[in-house]
């Protein structure tokens, strides 16, 4: 028996309202992003979340997603983005993203609403991000985050 067929096995045997984890690897392309925030969002389906969620988590996704593509892989060929989907059904979806680059401080990311930073660019994506999601988290190097959606009664 293949890998394959035994891992679709496993889906298949598995109760309906078990927490899962699928995972995948993006190239570290711009064009790569779209189609991945697609087949996330098609994972996360039975965590339950409602339309708004959805496009929230969506464009959340397409900004880390292009980030650690741009900014942590800076466009490798040779780089990708680790995603690694865990849901709930019915609850919630955790999205872990990683890139190959060494990572940044979260803590230096400027609040771009600081009348002092109006102009400025940067932290614009991370700002974004904390208020389209319930949690938004990264590792201590900065070259992996974690968003975390939960569905709303």
């Amino acid at each position: 028996m293949n890998r394959d067929s035994s891992a679709r096995r496993r889906r298949t045997h598995a109760a309906p309202d078990a927490a899962f984890v699928r995972r995948f690897r993006m190239p570290s392309r711009r064009e790569a992003v779209a189609p991945s925030v697609d087949r996330i969002l098609e994972t996360i389906l039975p965590a339950g979340l409602s339309d708004d969620q959805r496009d929230d988590l969506a464009v959340a996704l397409s900004e880390a997603l292009s980030n650690a593509a741009v900014h942590g892989n800076r466009l490798r060929t040779d780089a990708v983005v680790r995603v690694v989907i865990r849901v709930e059904p019915g609850h919630c979806a955790v999205i872990e993203i990683a890139d190959e680059g060494p990572g940044f401080d979260v803590a230096h990311v400027h609040d771009p609403t600081d009348p002092d930073r109006l102009l400025a660019t940067g932290g614009r994506g991370v700002f974004m991000m904390k208020r389209l999601v319930d949690r938004l988290e990264y590792n201590p190097s900065g070259n992996k985050v974690r968003l975390t959606i939960e569905r709303r009664a």
